[in-house]
């Protein structure tokens, strides 16, 4: 089995992308996240700095999803460290994600506890809440842009998303329902393309 240390990373438009790199991003991502770090997260890897494409995102955003664990955007920070930069980079991923915001987060609390019941605090916070939501709908346009071009993937969403949203179902029993089943009909894609490119390099020998 080769080793995995000595294999070529990928490269960003600039160069090799270095644990040093993957850590000032996620730090300076933490920290400027207002209305949500996803929506930063995204832009960053993908408008930004060019490191992967929409659909990328979207596989790593769904494995983040499916690692147990709360935190979606701290799995999915170490799975894209580590394919850019190994273990070091999924350690670099993490350490941006939590170390300098912890700090901020923990002064932003002692603020909140202090001023938090001002009503223009609260009034600020509320509408801060349209932005947010602002924010999370572009971020499901640009992610859904990064879709194929077929009718099924957009058949899950709309099934996940009447089961989730509108009829409230479990969320761990809708993935359990439909992610077997997606995942089954990807790999008979798979082999099918598989069987179509054999086939035709046959035909041309």
């Amino acid at each position: 089995m080769p080793d995995s240390s000595s294999a070529p990373r990928p490269r960003a438009a600039h160069g090799v992308i270095t644990p040093w790199m993957i850590y000032l991003m996620y730090t300076k991502v933490t920290l400027v996240g207002f209305g949500g770090t996803m929506f930063w997260v995204r832009r960053s890897l993908v408008d930004d700095l060019k490191w992967i494409t929409e659909a990328e995102f979207a596989e790593y955003f769904a494995l983040g999803q499916l690692i147990p664990g709360g935190a979606n955007l701290f799995n999915m920070a170490l799975l894209i460290g580590h394919r850019f930069a190994g273990v070091r980079g999924a350690f670099a991923a993490g350490a941006g994600f939590v170390s300098v915001p912890f700090f901020v987060m923990v002064a932003m609390a002692l603020l909140y506890l202090n001023f938090g019941a001002q009503a223009l605090v609260h009034k600020a916070l509320t509408g801060m809440f349209a932005v947010v939501v602002g924010m999370m709908l572009a971020n499901a346009w640009k992610m859904g842009s990064g879709l194929p071009h077929r009718w099924r993937p957009w058949a899950f969403c709309l099934v996940t998303f009447a089961g989730v949203g509108a009829l409230r179902f479990p969320l761990v029993w809708m993935m359990l329902a439909l992610g077997p089943l997606a995942v089954g009909l990807a790999w008979r894609d798979i082999a099918a393309a598989r069987r179509t490119a054999a086939a035709a390099l046959a035909n041309k020998s």
